[in-house]
C-alpha cells in the first residue's frame, strides 16, 4: 500500500519540532517586534544597566569628587555621565586656555594698567566669585551623584569632611585673589580720589609733568611737623626721563609770587628781622608757618593749608607748574620699607649713628648704629640712612635720601609690590597722601614701562657752582632765585646725560652748570670745576654705585 504521506526537507522538519509545543514542552512565544529607534534606546538601557551594575562605594565617590577639583567635569567622565562631563570640562579647559593666552601676549605694562582701573579689578572681584563657587558647586553635585545609598554615619561623616575640604582647597585661591583685587580698589579709591591738581586729561597730554615730592619728619623725637625733604620729580611724559630737584631745609629767605599775601608780609622773602638765624623762617617750616595762619595759605590745590603755601613758593622759586604732590610721612617710611621687604643700599666707609642728636642740637649717646658698607636695610635702618644728621651735614643728608629712592625704585618690581601688596595698602593708607588721580596711574605706569626710568638729579647745595656768588657756590641761606630758575630750565631742556667715565661715585651732587649773567645783563659762558655746555645732571644710578 502505497502511504499518503508527504515527505518534509528535513530544515522544516526540524523548525516544525522546535515550534511544536508537545516536543519542547513549553508553551509557544511569537517574535518581538523592535519599533523604529528601539535599537538605540535598549543599548543606552543596556549601558545604564551596565553602570547601574557597578557597585558604589565612598572610595570610588571621593575618588571621582576628587577628580573633578583637579578639573571640573572630569568627575561626570568617571561616573559615565560623558554630555555633562564633556560640557563642563570644555568650559573649563577653554577658559584655562584664554586666561593661559591673555597673560602670554599682553605686555607687562598693560597687565598693570589693568590693575589700575578700579572697573577691572571690579570685575576680578566678581569673577573670582563666581568662579569659586561654580567650581564648588561641581564638587558638590559629583559627590552626590557618586555617594552610596546608604552610608553609616561614620563614612557620612567623613565623605562631608572630605568634600567640605576640597571645596576650600579651590575657594582658597579665587577668595585670596578677590580681597587682592578689593583691596587694591579700596585703595585707589581712597589714596588716588585726585582734586586739586591738574585735570587728568590735561596732565595726561602734557609734555612734561611736575610732582612735588614732601617727607614730613614728624615723630616721637620731633616737635611738631616739619618737612625736611623736599624734591620735585620733574618727568618728561615723551621719554621717561626724570630729573629730581633736590631743596634743602634750610634755604632761607623763601620768595612767594607777587600780590599773594605771603609776598606782601615777606616782600624780601621767608625771613624774621628780629632773628635772622631763627630756623623757624627757613624752608622747611612753612609748611608749620601755614598751618599757624591759614588764612595767609592759598586755597589750593589741597584742603592742607601747610601743603599749599610750601606748594606755592617751591613752584615760584623753580618757575615750574607743580600739577601733583605727594607726602610721605617719613616715621610711617620705615613700615613700607618693611613692607617690601627691605632694601640694600651702601652705607658708605663709616658707621651712621642712629638718634642722638636732641631737637635742640645737643648730642648724646646714639641709640645704634647702621653699619657700613653694602647692607640689606629693614625699615628702622633705611630710615636712619635717611634721617641721621650726626657727624654730617644737611647735603650729605639729601644725598642718602636720593640714593635711598633711586635704589627702591630700582630693587622693587611690580611683584615685590603684588606679593606685599596688602601689608603695603595698609601702610600706604595711614602715611602717605597724593592729589594724582586715578586716570593718571595707567599713563605714568605705562611710561614707566619696564622699570628703565632714567633718574637725574640736581641738589640746589654748596656743591652746586653758582658764579654769581661771592664764593662760586649755591648759598643756601642767602640764593639767587633767578638763577635756580635758570638751572631747572637748562636741565630739563638738555639732552639726557652721557655714559659717566670710571670715576669713583659719591653721594655729593654732581655740579650742574648753566650761564652767568654779566653786570650789563646779557649772558655769557661761565667756566667751573667742569665745562658748563658739557656738564649734565647728575645720574642717581652712577651717583649711588
Amino acid at each position: 500500500m502505497k502511504s499518503d504521506t508527504t515527505m518534509i526537507p528535513a530544515t522544516r522538519a526540524r523548525a516544525a519540532a522546535a515550534d511544536s509545543p508537545a516536543r519542547t514542552g513549553s508553551p509557544r512565544v511569537p517574535p518581538t517586534r523592535v519599533p523604529a529607534g528601539g535599537a538605540t534606546r535598549a543599548r543606552a538601557a543596556q549601558r545604564r544597566g551596565s553602570s547601574a551594575r557597578q557597585p558604589r562605594t565612598l572610595g570610588r565617590a571621593l575618588l571621582a569628587t576628587a577628580a573633578a577639583t583637579v578639573a571640573p567635569g572630569s568627575g561626570h567622565l568617571i561616573l559615565r555621565r560623558q554630555r555633562t562631563g564633556a560640557l563642563i570640562l570644555g568650559v573649563f579647559l577653554l577658559l584655562l586656555v584664554a586666561l593661559v593666552a591673555l597673560g602670554l601676549s599682553a605686555r607687562r605694562a598693560e597687565l598693570l594698567e589693568n590693575l589700575l582701573s578700579t572697573r577691572v579689578l571690579t570685575v576680578v572681584v566678581v569673577g573670582c566669585i563666581v568662579a569659586a563657587l561654580a567650581w564648588m558647586a561641581v564638587i558638590v553635585h559629583t559627590y552626590l551623584l557618586a555617594r552610596p545609598r546608604k552610608l553609616g554615619v561614620g563614612p557620612q561623616v567623613l565623605g562631608v569632611v572630605v568634600v567640605t575640604a576640597l571645596c576650600l582647597t579651590v575657594a582658597a585661591p579665587f577668595g585670596f585673589g578677590a580681597n587682592l583685587a578689593n583691596s587694591q580698589r579700596n585703595l585707589l579709591d581712597s589714596l588716588f580720589a585726585g582734586g586739586g591738581g591738574t585735570a587728568a586729561a590735561e596732565a595726561i597730554a602734557k609734555p612734561r609733568l611736575n610732582i612735588l615730592l614732601v617727607g614730613s619728619d614728624a615723630g616721637p623725637d620731633r616737635a611738631g611737623t616739619r618737612t625736611d625733604t623736599m624734591m620735585v620729580a620733574s618727568v618728561d611724559t615723551r621719554t621717561s626721563r626724570t630729573t629730581l630737584f633736590s631743596l634743602p631745609r634750610n634755604i632761607g629767605h623763601a620768595q612767594f609770587p607777587p600780590g599773594s599775601p605771603m609776598a606782601e608780609k615777606f616782600p624780601k622773602g621767608f625771613f624774621d628781622k628780629a632773628d635772622p638765624l631763627s630756623g623757624n623762617y627757613l624752608l622747611n617750616a612753612v609748611y608749620a608757618y601755614a598751618l599757624e595762619y591759614p588764612a595767609l595759605a592759598p586755597s589750593g590745590p589741597t584742603a592742607d593749608p601747610g601743603l599749599n603755601m610750601l606748594n606755592q613758593t617751591v613752584s615760584y622759586m623753580l618757575g615750574l607748574q607743580l600739577d601733583y604732590y605727594v607726602e610721605v610721612n617719613m616715621a610711617g617710611f620705615a613700615s613700607i620699607i618693611d613692607a617690601v621687604g627691605g632694601i640694600t643700599v651702601d652705607v658708605g666707609p663709616e658707621p651712621l649713628p642712629i638718634g642722638g642728636v636732641l631737637p635742640d642740637g645737643r648730642h648724646v649717646k646714639p641709640d645704634g648704629y647702621v653699619p657700613a658698607g653694602v647692607q640689606h636695610l629693614d625699615g628702622e635702618q633705611a630710615l636712619w640712612f635717611a634721617r641721621s644728621r650726626r657727624n654730617s651735614d644737611d647735603y650729605s643728608r639729601m644725598g642718602r635720601q636720593r640714593c635711598l629712592l633711586s635704589n627702591l625704585l630700582q630693587q622693587k618690581s611690580p611683584t615685590d609690590v603684588l606679593t606685599n601688596f596688602q601689608a603695603i595698602a595698609a601702610v600706604a593708607t595711614r602715611n602717605v597722601s597724593t592729589n594724582i588721580p586715578q586716570q593718571v596711574l595707567p599713563a605714568l605706569v605705562k611710561l614707566a614701562g619696564g622699570g628703565n626710568v632714567s633718574l637725574e638729579s640736581v641738589s640746589f647745595d654748596p656743591n652746586l657752582p653758582d658764579p654769581n656768588s661771592k664764593s662760586g657756590k649755591f648759598d643756601t641761606l642767602s640764593p639767587d632765585f633767578e638763577y635756580m630758575r635758570e638751572v631747572v630750565q637748562n636741565s630739563i631742556n638738555r639732552p639726557p646725560a652721557p655714559p659717566a667715565p670710571s670715576a669713583a661715585p659719591t653721594l655729593a651732587a654732581a655740579p650742574t652748570t648753566t650761564k652767568s649773567r654779566s653786570s650789563s645783563g646779557s649772558k655769557s659762558p661761565t667756566t667751573t670745576a667742569a665745562a658748563p655746555d658739557s656738564a649734565q645732571p647728575e645720574s642717581l644710578t652712577q651717583a649711588c654705585g
